[in-house]
């Protein structure tokens, strides 16, 4: 069954909403996906039912932004099959905070630095439940024609090592992320390994309680989908794949299903709902390159 387990929305990073987004990947072929925004599970009753009403198996997902203790560096846990969300969302909710202060605080620096920005002007592109993300500042500037898209030059400059604007939020451990997503009923997932570096890091979240990693993602080139492959055999776990799809705020123009994963055995159960669209022939042959 032809996959996406990787995919964000206006709840977080994302720029297309839930609907928009299942309706779009439904017309590209996806016959199961996930929304798996940042910190939150706040779009998944709305996911289930649009998938339903597309005929697409949504599996309910999220994507905690975590770090890695031994390196300092981030280290992002996907979770699949929550059966308590709000639990989820509430113990996420602190952090989600301490990303949006972070983030208004690299408003203020630009504001003090001469950029002709409102707090108003950029909380009208923020995430449904109120955070902002880098990715909208980096949208309202551009809207304003400073520049021509969310990455390049400009974004480097304000975000990158010594950026004007650069701040850092602060996140739980990948360790509390597996025991968290474990605790409220779901399965981790080691999100994207090659692009954070954590592949060393995978015996210790494997003892407590790892069930998968991610094996096609954009960053993962077939030597990098082999090593993980031999991982998976190696600890138990199963493959997940995904496009990391952010619409308008993706880094890459990787589609979703781009990535030709299939649904894992594990997450599989349950029946596929029964269509109720007919297939728009405008996207029929759609093809992306």
């Amino acid at each position: 069954m032809k996959a996406d387990l990787h995919l964000h929305s206006t709840w977080s990073d994302g720029s297309m909403s839930v609907p928009a987004l299942i309706r779009f990947a439904a017309a590209l072929g996806l016959e199961a996906l996930s929304v798996t925004d940042h910190d939150t599970m706040a779009g998944q009753e709305e996911a289930l039912e649009e998938g339903r009403r597309q005929g697409v198996r949504v599996i309910p997902g999220v994507e905690i932004s975590a770090f890695n203790p031994e390196t300092g560096r981030k280290a992002h846990i996907l979770g699949f099959q929550v059966r308590d969300m709000e639990g989820l969302n509430h113990s996420c909710l602190p952090w989600l905070r301490s990303r949006h202060e972070k983030n208004m605080e690299s408003l203020d620096l630009l504001i003090k630095a001469g950029c002709p920005l409102r707090r108003e002007d950029v909380l009208e592109y923020a995430a449904l439940d109120g955070t902002v993300y880098r990715q909208h500042i980096m949208h309202a500037l551009a809207d304003r024609g400073y520049c021509s898209a969310i990455y390049g030059p400009l974004y480097t400059r304000l975000f990158g090592p010594g950026g004007l604007a650069l701040t850092t939020a602060s996140y739980m451990s990948a360790e509390e992320a597996v025991r968290l997503i474990r605790d409220c009923g779901g399965l981790a997932v080691l999100a994207h390994p090659f692009q954070y570096d954590t592949m060393g890091f995978l015996p210790r979240l494997v003892e407590l309680g790892l069930s998968g990693i991610e094996y096609k993602h954009p960053t993962q080139n077939i030597e990098r989908q082999q090593s993980v492959r031999e991982a998976a055999r190696r600890y138990g776990l199963f493959l997940t794949g995904g496009s990391d799809f952010h619409g308008l705020y993706s880094e890459k123009p990787v589609p979703p299903g781009a990535m030709d994963a299939e649904l894992p055995e594990e997450l599989s159960s349950g029946s596929r709902p029964s269509a109720e669209r007919t297939a728009d022939k405008g996207f029929q042959d759609f093809t992306v390159f």
